[in-house]
């Protein structure tokens, strides 16, 4: 993506495929395997989370509109194409240009890299990922790469360059450092803390895991969050062993799927089935279902 080693079809192939009558039988087999290998890894995952979520939803016509979306969306820009193919020729000419665009989708990806990098060694870095890509990839992109181009295309750079640099800046002076604050679960504290007629908040994670991540430095650092969470007593439960029996154990108790999960207990032990949070939610929408858990168990100071 960087220019720094390219990697290529052999010869011999390239010149079979150029060669190759695309409207015979093996003409057309290989340009569907070329495209397949190309494809497979891009299109692939996405399509086995989303039959993964089709089938652990259970609804056929819930999987019917998600796998017709999928193929309208990845079908779409062919058929737009087709019917207004005029346009193609008002499509900016290769030039230059398109080896920027490479890098900056090549900056990108190093992003995404690093961060599951970080998720898996050091959880407590990832969050800085977006911020350190959007200030260093602005300042590569916009100041430091020395692609050509016109004069408007280099001023177009510095202004993308700057504008992603401060966007950064400004991600790191506006995201709040305090969280709520969780107990390590133990289950004599949670039962001593029952039967004193409060209302517990237990919340799933693991530190492989990016949407907890993303629950806890977006979710519990806003500050109606945070003091909302005071009615309640709070606990964590790491389940990074996600396998170990103890993770097993728990799973099978509160019904755990997978993380992050948060579930509501009232003082009689159990679960508030409506507000239970799974994935990633809003800072809102955890709000929506605190108050409701709050209601529902007799939980105090829920208006901050």
């Amino acid at each position: 993506m960087f220019g720094l080693y390219e990697m290529q079809p052999p010869t011999w192939l390239l010149s079979r495929l150029g060669g190759a009558d695309t409207t015979s039988a093996m003409g057309l087999f290989l340009s569907g395997l070329v495209v397949g290998v190309i494809a497979a890894p891009c299109v692939g995952p996405f399509v086995v989370a989303v039959l993964a979520l089709i089938a652990r939803r259970g609804d056929a016509l819930f999987g019917f509109q998600t796998m017709f979306a999928l193929a309208l969306g990845l079908g779409f820009p062919y058929l737009f194409l087709a019917s207004f193919s005029n346009l193609l020729q008002r499509l900016p000419r290769s030039g230059d240009w398109m080896v920027w665009v490479k890098k900056v989708f090549g900056v990108i990806l190093a992003g995404v890299g690093v961060f599951y990098l970080l998720v898996a060694l050091a959880p407590d870095w990832a969050g800085w990922v977006l911020p350190a890509a959007l200030v260093l990839g602005g300042l590569y992109l916009g100041f430091v790469d020395r692609s050509a181009g016109k004069p408007t295309f280099r001023w177009f750079r510095y202004g993308f360059g700057m504008a992603a640099a401060v966007i950064g800046v400004v991600v790191v002076a506006t995201t709040p450092q305090q969280s709520v604050a969780f107990a390590p679960f133990d289950a004599r504290s949670l039962a001593t803390e029952l039967g004193h007629g409060r209302t517990a908040m237990i919340d799933f994670s693991a530190d492989w895991c990016a949407p907890c991540h993303e629950l806890e430095r977006f979710t519990f650092t806003d500050g109606r969050v945070r003091v909302m969470a005071r009615a309640f007593q709070t606990f964590k439960v790491d389940l990074t062993r996600y396998d170990s029996p103890e993770s097993e154990t728990l799973r099978r108790q509160y019904g755990i799927s997978g993380v992050p999960t948060v579930v509501f207990l009232g003082p009689d032990g159990r679960e508030v089935i409506e507000a239970r949070v799974e994935g990633y939610v809003t800072p809102e929408s955890f709000l929506e279902r605190m108050r409701y858990a709050g209601r529902r168990t007799g939980a105090m100071a829920l208006n901050p």
